[in-house]
């Protein structure tokens, strides 16, 4: 697959605490599928600087964390400037950025559990995003990004 070809995500800073922190099984055919290279996860600095404000909080340290996470969490991400203002506005302020890139760079999914970015979720279809929880994503996770499967087997070779 070309790299215009593979699908973009983006994860809000909850997904990535799914991914990275608390190893939810959800959260592993997207980790798999960005570390393959079969989705491309794009982000941006607001977006680390949100993780490293959200690392010191008390909540996290019950799961014992590594502490090297706190600089490797993003290694596998693609950095891009911060987007500019996008046409939906969430009601919370921290979330909005989320919604902007996504929408900024073509993302086909922007994972989130978030109520704010939710409630997006039916407009931002119109525009190609789904908004959706990683809980919700794997039933409707593309042929072609799924590991193992012949469409990904013959994308590789």
């Amino acid at each position: 697959m070309s790299a215009s070809a593979v699908p973009i995500v983006i994860l809000d800073t909850n997904a990535l605490l799914d991914w990275r922190v608390f190893k939810d099984p959800a959260a592993r055919p997207l980790a798999d599928a960005i570390e393959a290279g079969r989705l491309r996860w794009m982000a941006c600095p607001s977006m680390e600087q949100e993780w490293h404000q959200v690392w010191p909080r008390s909540y996290l340290k019950a799961w014992q964390p590594e502490p090297m996470l706190t600089l490797t969490a993003f290694q596998r991400a693609h950095f891009v400037d911060e987007p500019p203002r996008g046409p939906f506005r969430c009601k919370d302020p921290d979330d909005q950025v989320f919604i902007d890139l996504a929408l900024h760079v073509g993302a086909s999914w922007l994972f989130s559990k978030d109520a704010a970015l939710l409630k997006i979720a039916r407009r931002a279809r119109a525009h190609g995003l789904t908004i959706t929880s990683l809980q919700n994503w794997v039933p409707t996770l593309p042929q072609d990004c799924v590991a193992g499967s012949d469409a990904a087997s013959s994308a590789r070779a």
